[in-house]
């Protein structure tokens, strides 16, 4: 089922399944890939409790986890809403702990201000042992042109740094510098083919999304998320801006304990983590 909240200037569409946003108009224009040429039938997919190709071992077993987790393919509820928020419910069952063998409740808000869209994940731990998790974010930005056409603005100096993923999406060792990120210019010649641009541990919290010509499209904030991913589907005339808290695993590398790997957070027993990320459409 679909739920839809507006205000003067913004109107977001959000489904239960997945608890994904699929569609955000402001002032009167769509900003989510709407897939009108049958590239990729994705919007903006919740990424939890992975993100990526990323292993989960507890104790000594893994896990078949798959690649970004199981919130995207899940039913949630819809917990509260008013006149300008949505609140999600996911919980663990049998099933997710075929997979993730830890007890939480995932809630999910999204709140429009103005232009804004805030996105708000509160991961909750009803049990009494530790509970570990990684998240992102996978939002869609509808383009009017080619990729090259559009240049991200990072908040602070950057060395940024590329780490090559393999055609199964796990990290090589290999890396490429892409300068400092004041601006850096969508490269047409890499986003295609699947490829994603991994720019890990990165200085900014803040990036902006704007033509070459110095027209803003969008600002996007990501506090608590050090990795950013960059990724279009073949030549699709849009860019997912991905703030993840992990990336992925090293191909041909045993898999070690989720607790202790990097982009893991720790939420104790009894307690609860919030994350805020929000994006501004210009």
């Amino acid at each position: 089922m679909n739920y839809t909240i507006k205000n003067d200037r913004t109107s977001v569409t959000v489904t239960d399944f997945g608890a994904e946003v699929i569609s955000v108009i402001v002032d009167g224009k769509e900003r989510l890939w709407q897939n009108p040429t049958g590239e990729w039938a994705g919007h903006a997919p919740l990424l939890f409790p992975v993100c990526g190709h990323f292993g989960v071992t507890v104790d000594g077993v893994s896990y078949p986890i798959k690649a970004h987790g199981f919130a995207k393919r899940e039913l949630f509820l819809l917990k509260t809403q008013g006149e300008n928020f949505l609140t999600f419910s996911l919980a663990s069952n049998e099933e997710t702990k075929k997979v993730f063998p830890f007890d939480f409740i995932f809630d999910v808000t999204y709140r429009i201000k103005e232009n804004m869209l805030v996105i708000e994940y509160d991961v909750q731990n009803p049990a009494t042992k530790p509970l570990y998790f990684a998240c992102g974010g996978h939002e869609t930005f509808a383009l009017d042109t080619d990729v090259d056409g559009y240049v991200i603005e990072f908040e602070s100096q950057e060395q940024l740094v590329h780490y090559y993923h393999d055609k199964d999406g796990y990290l090589t060792g290999k890396t490429a510098e892409y300068g400092n990120g004041k601006p850096f210019p969508l490269p047409k010649d890499f986003l295609q083919d699947g490829e994603t641009l991994i720019f890990k541990d990165i200085a900014s919290r803040k990036v902006k999304l704007a033509s070459k010509e110095g027209k803003a499209i969008a600002e996007v904030t990501f506090e608590g998320f050090p990795n950013l991913l960059l990724w279009r589907q073949d030549e699709a005339k849009y860019i997912c801006i991905e703030p993840w808290t992990n990336v992925p695993d090293y191909a041909n590398v045993p898999d070690k304990e989720f607790s202790q790997k990097e982009g893991v957070i720790k939420v104790e027993g009894k307690s609860n983590q919030k994350l805020v990320r929000t994006i501004a459409y210009l």
